[in-house]
């Protein structure tokens, strides 16, 4: 196996534990560790889709934010909504909050994704980039699926600056449940080498929610 292999195995391990307990511990740590806004955060991506769109969502999870602000049962723009996940456990559960017809899952490696060329005009992912090993191959495959004038809306979690907190997510990385920290430098160079540029930013507490464009030079 290679490195990203042996984290992503990694991470499929902790989050067949993970999914037991989700969303509880999610929602507990994104208030005492990041200090997020829940109800912001899903009015974002709520406001994703203003015309009719097929949407990829990436690292779903059990499904309960993309439940919450994409299912195509309170959106009638989602004509399709495929839900992608490394874990099997996780989807299990969120084909359970997802019941439409016009809902997919697949199992599979943001880094490698089973989707053709320019597919999705639109692309969600709720906090994903902390979980995957290789964070510019995965935002480099989400410019290869989305359309050319799509769009994607994402979170990321940040570093925090205190010593407690940092203390915390060092450990969550050791168990395998995120795989590194994340700054804003770190995100801003990713972005730009995967060929995206920013069209909206903004950040609460240590939670960042942006969308993005293919910048000019890959149209």
């Amino acid at each position: 196996m290679n490195t990203n292999e042996v984290l992503n195995q990694k991470t499929k391990e902790r989050y067949s534990l993970y999914a037991q307990f989700y969303p509880l511990l999610a929602l507990i740590a994104y208030y005492v560790i990041w200090r997020g806004n829940i109800f912001k955060h899903i009015q974002f991506f709520k406001n994703l889709i203003n015309e009719k769109s097929d949407v990829l969502d990436i690292a779903t999870g059990d499904g309960s934010l993309t439940a919450t602000a994409l299912a195509p049962e309170t959106n009638a723009n989602v004509q399709s909504l495929v839900c992608l996940d490394i874990s099997p456990e996780m989807l299990v559960k969120a084909k359970k909050k997802l019941k439409s017809s016009n809902c997919t899952f697949v199992l599979g490696d943001v880094g490698k994704m089973p989707f053709v060329d320019g597919q999705f005009s639109v692309i969600s992912c709720f906090g994903g980039l902390n979980s995957f090993p290789d964070v510019p191959l995965a935002l480099g495959e989400m410019n290869r699926v989305l359309s050319r004038h799509g769009k994607l809306r994402g979170s990321v979690l940040l570093l925090p600056q205190s010593p407690w907190r940092q203390r915390r997510i060092h450990q969550w990385i050791e168990d395998g449940y995120q795989t590194q920290t994340i700054t804003t430098d770190k995100l801003s160079k990713w972005i730009l080498d995967a060929g995206f540029e920013i069209s909206a930013e903004t950040q609460i507490g240590d939670v960042v929610l942006f969308e993005l464009r293919k910048s000019k030079d890959y149209l």
